[in-house]
């Protein structure tokens, strides 16, 4: 088992809090780090530049699969950034924790 971050973006405060609150309730992330950032993009065809929140999820790779389905249950965007990335190197307490704040998801 490793260590995962899954990053998306949000809207608002209020939805990144929500699915935050529901995501480590239910121990898919152990933690979730959340900030306010400024996003250029092309959405159907006109240029967008919003502000939005970037969250970062950390999780274990056992739970990475049962998060990413929390997230897009619960996400408001039609087309939600859903990205993972797979963690090669972390200091060992702070695994441990993570490990243990997603234990629901051990077999």
């Amino acid at each position: 088992m490793g260590a995962m971050i899954i990053i998306s973006t949000y809207p608002n405060k209020k939805s990144v809090l929500k699915t935050a609150n529901v995501v480590v309730k239910k121990q898919l992330a152990a933690c979730v780090n959340f900030t306010k950032i400024n996003s250029v993009y092309i959405w159907k065809g006109k240029m967008e530049k919003t502000e939005e929140f970037l969250a970062l999820f950390k999780t274990t790779s056992k739970a990475s699969s049962s998060l990413k389905v929390e997230i897009k249950k619960l996400h408001p965007y039609k087309v939600p950034e859903i990205a993972e990335i797979k963690i090669n190197s972390i200091n060992k307490s702070y695994f441990d924790w993570l490990v243990q704040s997603t234990r629901r998801n051990k077999s």
